[in-house]
């Protein structure tokens, strides 16, 4: 999945930037976030991540496999899980959170509700319109929640 994620956002970055535009830089720190430059000079913030919880919590996954980009901080509510995402954004562009196959063999669906700093992921397992469930009961020694977003900057 991260080569994937990966040759996307190249793809996206060749698309969106003219030949011989660079990305903006951005400061390489753990809550760094990726930015690409439209032809239009629009800068847009990558929000990305994969998030799991093994039994002990939810975490965003930073390891040798797995790096984020822009999440700065996760928190578990009773009804959704808060990523926190502060880069600077003025304007919504996308996000969506994809489950993995783990999830998608028990039939979980999510989706956000995305601000300009945290989006709150609710995970549902019943027929539309139902409650949301508790994240804290969604538990998989490799089961993802893959987060992909843009933010205008």
């Amino acid at each position: 999945m991260r080569t994937l994620l990966a040759g996307l956002t190249a793809a996206l970055a060749l698309v969106l930037a003219p030949a011989g535009l660079a990305a903006a830089p951005a400061p390489r720190t753990a809550a760094a976030s990726d930015v690409l430059v439209a032809e239009s000079g629009a800068r847009l913030a990558l929000v990305s991540c994969a998030l799991r919880n093994t039994g002990s919590g939810w975490t965003v996954i930073s390891d040798a496999g797995h790096t984020p980009s822009g999440c700065t901080g996760l928190i578990a509510h009773a009804d959704h899980l808060e990523l926190q995402h502060d880069v600077g954004a003025v304007r919504v562009s996308s996000l969506t959170v994809t489950v993995d196959e783990t999830y998608a063999k028990a039939g979980l669906r999510c989706g956000a509700s995305v601000g300009f700093a945290l989006s709150r992921i609710y995970c549902h397992t019943g027929a539309a319109g139902s409650a949301p469930i508790d994240p804290a009961t969604l538990t998989a020694s490799n089961g993802n929640l893959w987060v992909v977003g843009y933010l205008r900057l």
